[in-house]
């Protein structure tokens, strides 16, 4: 047999039940919108920052890759290459991907990397009587997916002109079952799952609109305006989106697995020799970039992520996404501290944080903090 070999009736094991989808919403208009709340300013200064991180996004114009293939006498099931998306689709590709692992007949399963995709995909695994271990040179609270925002909002992970159609029509089933997969959480003490009354602004014009990612029915209490929105955009989209703070939820997800009977090993695997090495003769790869190494996954690019996060403002029940003319802005509230992003820098790998970014980014924030008295 030779060494490698795509399997690709493997990923139809489980992705194969994913053919029939939940039809589309209707693109819509925007409605009267009155709010029916007000807002309090996040208070942004450079005083006021605590810590400011930067994290790599392994992105894929194809999109992430969900699939079996043979490597010798072994079988690697991989799950990576979810851009920014990673925690937000940790639900729907992991478990595919357990699927897969387990329709290989073996009771012994290694994941490698202890991110959200390893942590969750470990966690599925367990649960379903496998004997599980977990390879990773970190584990949380050092991995990349403890850099994350995280707003529920799956967009911005694949090139819509590299993506194929079976990959979207697969892609939207797994949306649904991603989102599935936190509703259990929300709220529970522990895990850092909360709903957040959300904005997405833009300075579109009146004309029709496509749906969101997955299907407009999965967001709670969706409305399309363009009077009265918040910091006088032109448009906006309004609706319920789910926070995740992976500061609280990876270390739970970790316990949970461990819980479960899965077992953690530190273990630097540096080449493809290394993991072909592995006792298990099933492999999930939920290594992130680590995969282009690995692997050999030429596609994969980092797009560079730098967040400031404030000191708590437990008043600011609020997220949004805003364009300016100094680049995007987001905010989004946890319990441990206001987080403010807006950098999307493709290709690039460095980890030191920029200072210049930092200052746009509080300034940025503080700027639309100060429309909202303005708009009372």
């Amino acid at each position: 047999m030779k060494r490698r070999e795509m399997l690709a009736g493997l990923g139809g094991i489980t992705l194969g039940a994913c053919t029939t989808t939940t039809p589309a919403s209707p693109a819509t208009t925007p409605s009267t919108y009155t709010p029916g709340r007000t807002y309090a300013p996040v208070d942004s200064s450079l005083d006021r920052v605590t810590r400011t991180v930067v994290g790599l996004r392994p992105y894929r114009p194809q999109g992430y890759r969900l699939e079996g293939e043979r490597l010798g006498s072994k079988t690697v099931i991989h799950n990576y290459g979810h851009g920014g998306c990673g925690v937000t689709m940790s639900w729907g590709t992991s478990e595919a991907a357990a699927g897969m692992a387990g329709a290989t007949g073996n009771e012994q399963i290694a994941v490698i990397g202890a991110g959200v995709m390893g942590l969750t995909t470990a966690l599925l695994l367990a649960r379903h009587g496998h004997d599980v271990t977990v390879y990773a040179a970190e584990l949380p609270p050092n991995t990349t997916s403890n850099i994350a925002g995280v707003l529920w909002f799956p967009t911005g992970y694949f090139d819509d002109d590299a993506v194929s159609e079976d990959f979207l029509r697969r892609n939207r089933v797994l949306i649904r079952a991603a989102r599935q997969g936190f509703l259990p959480y929300v709220n529970r003490p522990g895990y850092g799952v909360y709903w957040s009354d959300h904005h997405a602004l833009s300075g579109r014009e009146p004309g029709s609109y496509n749906t969101l990612p997955g299907g407009d029915d999965i967001y709670p209490e969706l409305q399309r305006v363009h009077e009265n929105t918040l910091f006088g955009y032109n448009y906006m989209e309004r609706f319920k989106a789910l926070i995740i703070d992976p500061d609280y939820y990876l270390d739970r997800i970790m316990k949970d697995a461990q819980l479960a009977g899965a077992k953690f090993i530190a273990a630097r695997l540096d080449t493809l020799d290394d993991v072909l090495a592995l006792p298990q003769t099933t492999i999930v790869n939920c290594t992130g970039l680590g995969a282009r190494d690995l692997f050999g996954d030429e596609s994969l690019t980092p797009i560079r992520g730098q967040l400031s996060h404030l000191l708590p403002q437990p008043e600011i029940d609020y997220s949004y996404v805003a364009p300016t003319s100094e680049g995007v802005l987001y905010m989004f509230p946890r319990r441990t501290g206001i987080v403010l992003g807006g950098t999307h820098e493709m290709g690039e790998s460095r980890m030191e944080p920029d200072p210049a970014q930092v200052e746009r980014m509080v300034r940025g924030h503080a700027d639309l903090a100060s429309r909202l008295s303005s708009q009372a």
